[in-house]
């Protein structure tokens, strides 16, 4: 077993993790940093995994943040591959592996992001997940082979890979335990538009319905049996209903957690010096005045990057407005702010199954509360973003945002 010892301690190597050793170099620190992940790989990038990568359209070198060269020029940074923490000595500062090795520090970040939900089903091991490169990798090997596949759950990983698979020539269906796709983001209106679109190019949805089994014949994937007794044949499985926050870390080591690791606006644990970011931090956000976990990757940047400010002895509070974006088919989808608790939604621009380009902007108290964009002009989209973060009164032009031709950039 080894010891070793360092200024800054970074404990994964997902987006919050690697944005923050980002900002670390940026402020030329001379301290010693560690950062140690589970994951087999140096940093890279996830939202590829589900389309480009899978779809053949990118190669696997180019998913890295950085060449193997970047991290090794910087004389004071050791990064450890393959080597999960399993709980941290407060009182001492001190990380405990997986292996017995440990790690003192000065200041830590966990940013130990989620794994993938599981279903506990009959046959489950027999099917896919995707989370890391190493799921990627396994899907891609596995896709190369299919001709039927069953996705179990439509929320964006859900449908962005079938949308790949579809591509790719794979008949596919996904099945969704809720009444309509992307329950927690959009209205009904809204997604079965979507859904619409999906189908038009060859995604099939199964709606209200669960999956009680997936069928396997000597350690081969032969379909799913639903809770309805529906029997759909795929040679091909994968589960997506979400992430479940990495807290392990935190719960063994009494630090504060419920729905991810409880943080301060400063991302400040519950245990001085120890912060966290990323899928895993349940924040307190003083401008919304309430906690939340995001899972966007938006919000892992700003997140590691305010973090190791912080950890650098600055006092920055968490001040962002999280925002969603996809790119399905050919559809660029981008959202921010609430989409669900609201008084109204006006529609800027048309619903065209064959061309779609409109943003759905939800209202509160005569202010912009959220939107939902689709093929929509950037700017368009800067200034809804900057009325949710002002909450600026907008009675006075309500009536106008609907009308393509009024200028929503002359709206500060």
């Amino acid at each position: 077993m080894s010891e070793k010892s360092c200024d800054y301690l970074i404990i994964g190597s997902g987006i919050a993790g690697y944005h923050a050793l980002k900002e670390f170099v940026k402020a030329k620190v001379n301290s010693r940093i560690i950062l140690v992940t589970s994951d087999t790989e140096y940093p890279y990038d996830r939202p590829p995994l589900s389309k480009y990568y899978l779809r053949n359209e990118m190669p696997r070198e180019k998913l890295f943040f950085e060449r193997q060269d970047f991290y090794k020029n910087i004389n004071n940074l050791e990064i450890i591959l393959n080597k999960g923490v399993t709980k941290i000595d407060t009182k001492n500062h001190v990380a405990i592996l997986e292996n017995g090795d440990s790690i003192k520090f000065n200041k830590a970040l966990i940013a130990t992001g989620g794994r993938p939900r599981k279903l506990n089903l009959h046959g489950e091991e027999h099917g896919h997940y995707l989370r890391t490169l190493s799921d990627a990798d396994k899907l891609k090997r596995d896709v190369s082979n299919a001709k039927n596949a069953v996705i179990i759950g439509a929320g964006f990983i859900g449908v962005e890979v079938a949308s790949s698979l579809v591509t790719l020539g794979v008949n596919t269906t996904v099945i969704e335990v809720k009444p309509y796709i992307w329950n927690t983001f959009v209205d009904e209106k809204i997604s079965r538009f979507i859904q619409q679109y999906f189908e038009k190019k060859g995604v099939k949805f199964l709606l209200n319905e669960s999956v009680k089994e997936i069928k396997v014949e000597y350690n081969k994937v032969k379909g799913v049996i639903t809770s309805s007794g529906k029997n759909i044949d795929a040679d091909l499985v994968l589960v997506a209903v979400g992430i479940q926050p990495n807290v392990e870390i935190a719960k063994n080591s009494g630090i504060e957690a419920d729905n991810g690791i409880i943080v301060d606006e400063y991302l400040r644990t519950s245990v001085k010096d120890i912060y966290a970011a990323g899928d895993v931090a349940n924040i307190y956000d003083p401008r919304e005045k309430k906690r939340k976990r995001i899972e966007h990757w938006n919000n892992a940047e700003y997140t590691g990057r305010l973090a190791a400010r912080n950890m650098l002895g600055k006092e920055n509070t968490y001040n962002f407005l999280s925002t969603v974006w996809s790119d399905i088919f050919d559809l660029h989808i981008e959202s921010a702010g609430e989409t669900m608790n609201y008084d109204e939604y006006i529609v800027r621009g048309k619903f065209d199954i064959n061309s779609p380009s409109f943003a759905v902007i939800y209202l509160k108290n005569d202010s912009v509360r959220g939107y939902l964009a689709i093929n929509r002009d950037l700017m368009e989209l800067e200034t809804l973003n900057n009325l949710i973060k002002n909450g600026s009164n907008i009675s006075n032009i309500r009536d106008k945002l609907a009308d393509e031709n009024f200028d929503l950039s002359d709206l500060k």
